[in-house]
């Protein structure tokens, strides 16, 4: 089955980012990992130090969620049990906030090979992620990975009232009216911004914290067979959770390799 299900993969997938034009992958050089990172808000009361957020200048270029991106895009995997990650919103969640619950499979062509993956929160506020984050590993001598966070505070302003009907007179009107229809609040656009960059360098099989008084993560990754990589990259392409037939220019979850 696996033979059958590579076989197809090459030969429906040319062009691609698995395959790219400098030939197949090869075997001798190629390394696969499966990578976990978790991405928690640490509450108020567990840190002094002042974190300086900056004004957010303009929306325009911020990512916003549509109804079917947000629909498709669950932030927590169904990360194994096996792994030191296992049911970690049931570990964490009670004591922090979890932002982001990401897994993917990275395959490496080569050392010194790059492979970047983006990312949000599931939070969201009229369509604003509450984390916006991007990571990049280097294979290297050991792991290298850059990982960039944009996390956002938002205004909240009440809804205008009808044309014609100022909100003193609503709250004032006669008849109670005003507990029937109480004043809507809406969470507006993104406000301030706090922008974090978080680099480290790590082996595989080893959990690492990388600390912040506001943002905490934590990240491992796991070494397994190339074909079971291939195997599982293949699958979510021919089998990915909207149901819908992507390739892999369509298929943000798979790898996207650049070399150095």
């Amino acid at each position: 089955m696996k033979t059958l299900i590579i076989s197809l993969l090459s030969l429906t997938l040319l062009n691609t980012h698995l395959f790219a034009d400098d030939g197949e992958i090869n075997t001798d050089t190629a390394r696969a990992y499966e990578a976990h990172l978790v991405t928690f808000m640490w509450p108020e009361d567990q840190s002094s130090e002042q974190i300086n957020y900056k004004n957010v200048l303009s929306t325009g270029n911020l990512l916003r969620l549509t109804k079917d991106e947000d629909d498709q895009s669950s932030t927590a995997s169904n990360t194994s049990e096996s792994t030191p990650f296992g049911n970690i919103e049931g570990r964490l969640g009670r004591h922090v906030k979890i932002l982001a619950n990401q897994q993917w499979t990275l395959i490496f062509k080569h050392p010194g090979d790059t492979i970047s993956k983006t990312f949000h929160s599931e939070q969201e506020k009229d369509g604003y992620p509450e984390l916006t984050g991007s990571i990049s590993v280097k294979l290297g001598r050991y792991l290298e990975s850059d990982i960039r966070y944009q996390h956002y505070l938002f205004d909240s302003f009440t809804q205008p009232t009808t044309q014609g009907q100022s909100s003193k007179g609503s709250f004032f009107s006669q008849g109670g009216n005003t507990l029937d229809t109480p004043t809507e609040f809406k969470e507006f656009d993104p406000a301030l911004v706090l922008t974090l960059n978080q680099r480290n360098k790590t082996a595989s099989k080893k959990v690492n914290y990388l600390d912040h008084p506001t943002i905490g993560t934590l990240l491992y990754f796991e070494p397994i067979e190339l074909e079971n990589a291939m195997d599982k990259i293949a699958l979510q392409s021919m089998m990915p959770e909207t149901g819908k037939s992507l390739n892999y220019d369509e298929l943000q979850s798979t790898n996207e390799l650049s070399l150095q």
